[in-house]
C-alpha cells in the first residue's frame, strides 16, 4: 500500500508518494490517495488549516492509526467484505469506511455533525453514493457508502447508537477515537467503549486503532472495553504490512 500526498508549497503545487506513515507530511497535504490494493485507490480531501479544536477538529485529517487499519484491511482476501454491513465511528475524512465501501460494503460514516459536510464531499469524489460512476455498470454489485451525524456522549448518543444497530452489523471500525486534546475536550473512553459495545450484536467484529499516547489513557481504554466486550485482543503487528507496523499504534478486535 502507498499514498500520494497532494497540496502547496511556495505557491507551487507538490506531490509525493509515501509507503509508510508519517504524520507531518500527511496532515499537511490538502489531498490524499491512497492505493490500497492494485486497481483499488480512494481520494481524501483534507483541510490542514482547520486542525485545531475551534474549527473541524482532530477529525479534519488522516492520522496514522486509520493507515495503519487500512493496511491490516487491505492484506485481507480481496472479498472479505463484500456485502457486509459495516459502521465506522469518527470517522473524520472517512479512509477506512470508504475503503470498506470500495471493497464492496455498505458502509455507514459517522462522526460530529461540523464533519459531515467533509465526509460527503469524500464520498461523492469516491463516487460511493447513491450514484455510481458512469463506467460502472447498473447491475454490478457495489460497495456503498453513506453518512450520519453521531457523537458518542451528547445526550441521546444510546439511542441513535440503536437505530444504526436494528439490523445487525458485521464490522464497526474505529481509529484514533482516544486522545488527549489539549485544546479542547479528551473525548470520554467509556462513552466511546459504549457506543461500540450498542452497536454490536453476537457476530459483530469491532477493530479499534489505538495511539499509545499515555499509559493512563490506555488503561482507561482498556478496562471500559474489558468491561463490555467478553474478548478483547490486541491484534500482533506482525498482521499488519511491514511498512505499517507502527510501534506506537495497537490495534485492537472487540466482540461481545
Amino acid at each position: 500500500m502507498k499514498f500520494c500526498l497532494e497540496g502547496w508549497e511556495d505557491g507551487q503545487p507538490v506531490q509525493s508518494w509515501l509507503t509508510s506513515p508519517d504524520r507531518w507530511q500527511t496532515q499537511a497535504a490538502e489531498r490524499v490517495t491512497v492505493e490500497v490494493q492494485p486497481g483499488l485507490s480512494v481520494l481524501i480531501q483534507q483541510q490542514p488549516s482547520k486542525l485545531t479544536a475551534n474549527r473541524l477538529g482532530v477529525g479534519a485529517c488522516l492520522w496514522d492509526g486509520a493507515l495503519v487499519l487500512t493496511a491490516y484491511l487491505s492484506a485481507q482476501p480481496r472479498d472479505s467484505f463484500q456485502g457486509l454491513r459495516c459502521l465506522e465511528l469518527g470517522a473524520g475524512v472517512g479512509l477506512v469506511g470508504l475503503v470498506l465501501a470500495k471493497l464492496g460494503a455498505s458502509v455507514m460514516l459517522t462522526d460530529k455533525p461540523a464533519l459531515t459536510s467533509l465526509l460527503r464531499g469524500n464520498v461523492a469524489k469516491n463516487w460511493l453514493g447513491a450514484r455510481p460512476h458512469p463506467s460502472v455498470p447498473a447491475d454490478r454489485p457495489r460497495g456503498r457508502a453513506d453518512v450520519a451525524a453521531l457523537e458518542w456522549g451528547k445526550p441521546g448518543y444510546m439511542d441513535q447508537v440503536a437505530a444504526f444497530a436494528k439490523e445487525p452489523l458485521d464490522l464497526v471500525v474505529a481509529t484514533d477515537c482516544c486522545y488527549i486534546d489539549p485544546e479542547g475536550e479528551t473525548p470520554d473512553s467509556n462513552h466511546f467503549v459504549k457506543a461500540c459495545a450498542g452497536l454490536c450484536s453476537a457476530k459483530t467484529r469491532c477493530l479499534v486503532t489505538f495511539e499509545t499516547r499515555s499509559d493512563e489513557l490506555r488503561q482507561g481504554f482498556l478496562t471500559a472495553a474489558q468491561t463490555k466486550f467478553s474478548h478483547v485482543e490486541q491484534i500482533p503487528h506482525s498482521q499488519v504490512p511491514e511498512e505499517y507496523q507502527v510501534e506506537y499504534i495497537e490495534l485492537y478486535e472487540l466482540r461481545l
